[in-house]
Order: structure tokens, then C-alpha cells, then sequence
């Protein structure tokens, strides 16, 4: 069990995101081997959901609400290591929101500039809502994660208290549903690149703005990924897929996430 040190504790104050090193560096090979079974099961007959690459359609780009069916992911994704954290940085107890693997294979596209929370905000507001803690994110890396590859990508300095929403754009007339924050401000941004080896996580809001480049090398950069809620919100899960399985394609769904329209 990791237990928060003052000094990540001030480091998350003030940066909105922490690394944890290592903490699931045992449970790597299991990771790996589920991660594996299920892309193989890409295509229609299964109760979760795939997505592909915006440019590659026939790449594969996503996987999400799996955790009802691979009990090994999700006694990762609901377990004590993660709650323990996400509770301590959250400041109450979490509950997961959804569940998600990010494949980026060789070649695979960019995940756009973006802060996640514009996706569960209302569109139009310019500020989020501190009336309750911020979700969070975890990212934790089943390969190795580098700027090679297209490592997560955050703002720098962004504390918990930033409420700032950034202009958005959509910049692609053939995909109008994507997303993303405006070039001009994305540009203005000094982004650090966080590296990882398999097994290391990494805490973030929804707020922190971050994007990941091209994988311009011959590795899978895949990544298990889940997000928080506060539990005084409740236990939203399963509401937002059943959403989400009839409108799969609304423009909530492709803030920032470059994925093919799903037919």
C-alpha cells in the first residue's frame, strides 16, 4: 500500500497531477496477457465497447466497460492500491466512473490538447464547478511510455484551485463531433512530457489540460486507464455507458479522443 507522503501531497496541490512509481509493477504480466486477450477479441460480439483510430479505422484505438467481464482488470481498477490513493488525493472516498485501455500501437495517432472535465461540464460554461472535489485519472502503464512512443503530455503548474476551462475548437470539417483545445492556445502551453516504465501510474484531474503524440516507434504504447467520481455524487458507471451506448457518437464522447465514428 502507497501511502501519500506531504511532499506528493503538496506536489498534487500545485500541479493538479502525482507519479507513482511502480505500484503495479507485479501485476504487469497479467496486465499484459488481459490487455492482449481482449484486443483480440476486437470486432461486434462482446458487451463492451471498441474504438478505432480516426485517420486508421482499422486500428484499433480503445476499449472501454470491460471491467464487468475481466475480473483481473477490474479488482485493478476498484482495488484497494488505487482507492487508497484516489481517496487521499480526492479528499473523500471515489468511485470508478469508467473504465478505459488506451492502444497506441506503432503508428498510432495523437490524442488531441484537451482537459477531460469539458466532457462531463456543461459545454458552455468557462469555468468548473468547485462545489466538489475534481474527478480524477489514472493512467497506469502496461508498456513502457515515452516521448517516442507518445507519453501523456500535461500543463505545468496547474493547481487544484485552476478552474480555468480553455477555448475549444473543431478543427476537422469531416469529423465536426471532434474536439479539441484551440491551436493558438495549445501552442502557448510549455507541455512536460511524464515517461513511465510498466507499472507506474499516474494520478490527474479532469482539469490539467494534456494531450500524447504519434507512436513513431516499432512498440504498443498501451496504457489501462480509469476515471473517479466523488462517491457523494454517487456511483455513475453504468449510467454513463447506458448513455453512451445510444448516442455513441455524440460530441461528449470525442473531446479530444481522435476515434472513427462508430457505424
Amino acid at each position: 500500500m502507497h501511502n501519500i507522503s506531504d511532499k506528493e501531497w503538496h506536489f498534487w496541490k500545485n500541479n493538479s497531477y502525482l507519479v507513482v512509481k511502480g505500484l503495479f509493477k507485479e501485476e504487469v504480466p497479467l496486465m499484459s496477457e488481459k490487455v492482449d486477450e481482449l484486443a483480440k477479441k476486437d470486432g461486434n460480439n462482446h458487451p463492451w465497447l471498441c474504438f478505432h483510430e480516426m485517420d486508421r479505422p482499422e486500428q484499433l484505438s480503445r476499449i472501454e466497460h470491460f471491467c464487468p467481464f475481466i475480473p483481473e482488470l477490474d479488482n485493478i481498477l476498484r482495488g484497494e492500491k488505487i482507492l487508497h490513493i484516489i481517496n487521499r488525493l480526492m479528499g473523500e472516498a471515489g468511485v470508478l466512473y469508467k473504465d478505459r485501455i488506451n492502444f497506441k500501437y506503432p503508428e498510432g495517432g495523437a490524442h488531441s490538447a484537451h482537459q477531460d472535465g469539458v466532457a462531463y461540464e456543461s459545454s458552455n460554461q468557462t469555468y468548473f464547478d468547485d462545489s466538489t472535489p475534481p474527478f480524477i485519472s489514472i493512467f497506469i502503464s502496461v508498456d513502457p511510455a515515452n516521448q517516442e512512443n507518445g507519453c501523456l503530455e500535461l500543463a505545468p503548474h496547474w493547481a487544484l484551485d485552476n478552474l480555468s476551462i480553455l477555448p475549444m475548437e473543431k478543427p476537422r470539417a469531416d469529423h465536426p463531433n471532434f474536439s479539441k483545445i484551440a491551436d493558438d492556445i495549445e501552442s502557448s502551453i510549455d507541455w512536460i512530457s511524464i515517461e513511465t516504465e510498466p507499472g507506474d501510474v499516474i494520478f490527474f484531474t479532469e482539469r490539467i489540460p494534456h494531450r500524447s503524440k504519434p507512436n513513431q516507434s516499432q512498440k504498443s504504447r498501451r496504457i489501462l486507464y480509469g476515471v473517479y467520481n466523488p462517491m457523494q455524487l454517487g456511483d455513475k458507471r453504468m449510467k454513463y455507458f447506458e448513455e453512451k451506448k445510444k448516442n455513441i457518437n455524440d460530441a461528449r464522447y470525442m473531446v479530444g479522443n481522435p476515434h472513427a465514428p462508430v457505424k
